[in-house]
């Protein structure tokens, strides 16, 4: 039984891996859009901000499912062994808690939107 069969062994490597990765790739995604600050500065409106949001969101899930996809590949051929389904799972849920909460724009414009200023229906009509 190599280290590899150890269940707690590879839920702690591939989620580090992922981890790491992403804490590099995130803030690339995270300067294409602009901070919350800046959206108020240029007098942007809050479906403009919205739209930013949701374009934001497109983007991240993007990159995440070929990121995913293609390292998961890279990582069973590289190590020589079959992510399983435990796993995978594992995987999944850190890379995508990880990759959005590295996302300061997009989390401010968040709370922004939902909390400090939610819309209205004179916003949506007026």
């Amino acid at each position: 039984m190599g280290i590899f069969n150890n269940i707690l062994f590879r839920l702690s490597f591939f989620s580090t891996v992922y981890i790491i990765i992403l804490i590099f790739i995130s803030p690339f995604l995270d300067h294409i859009f602009t901070s919350l600050e800046q959206s108020i500065d240029k007098k942007e409106s809050n479906l403009q901000i919205l739209g930013e949001i949701i374009i934001h969101l497109i983007v991240i899930s993007i990159v995440w499912y070929f990121l995913h996809k293609n390292l998961r590949n890279y990582l069973e051929i590289i190590m020589n062994i079959k992510i399983k389904e435990a796993t995978q799972t594992a995987i999944d849920i850190i890379s995508a808690i990880a990759l959005v909460g590295l996302q300061k724009n997009l989390i401010e414009k968040l709370e922004y939107i939902t909390i400090s200023h939610p819309f209205r229906l004179t916003d949506l009509y007026g």
